[in-house]
């Protein structure tokens, strides 16, 4: 296994873990709303699906034959930069109470979103380079 592989799997067991822990404060807060926080919902199940994909691309960029080792790397850092920023924000907009990013464009959860997001499209563009030029 290398380095990229193991950067994907311990982050993506990370994002699962995570996604449990917040699940833990989602049901307690479902004992008290009926309707809680969407952010707190979103970086539950946010993390949960993320932690999947970083798993599933372990496979991915076992086929993406055509990348260096350090592209490899960069497109592995990529992917779980992005989960981790993208769990960030949800779990700040969260603390933070907001209930509409887009309409209250929080400035803090702009720019780590966006971090996030940026960084998934240099890992996607990455191993979707990988897997066809192999």
């Amino acid at each position: 296994m290398n380095l990229p592989e193991k950067i994907l799997i311990l982050t993506g067991v990370l994002n699962l873990a995570y996604g449990s822990l917040t699940g833990f404060a989602y049901a307690f807060a479902r004992m008290k709303a009926e309707f809680p926080s969407r952010y707190l919902q979103a970086a539950h199940i946010g993390s949960l699906m993320q932690g999947a994909m970083l798993l599933g691309l372990v496979l991915a960029f076992q086929y993406a034959t055509a990348l260096s080792e350090t592209l490899s790397f960069v497109g592995a850092v990529s992917f779980a930069a992005s989960s981790g920023f993208l769990a960030l924000k949800d779990t700040v907009n969260w603390l933070q109470g907001i209930k509409d990013e887009f309409k209250e464009n929080p400035p803090l959860g702009k720019i780590i979103g966006g971090i996030g997001v940026t960084a998934n499209l240099v890992g996607i563009g990455i191993i979707v380079y990988g897997v066809l030029a192999a």
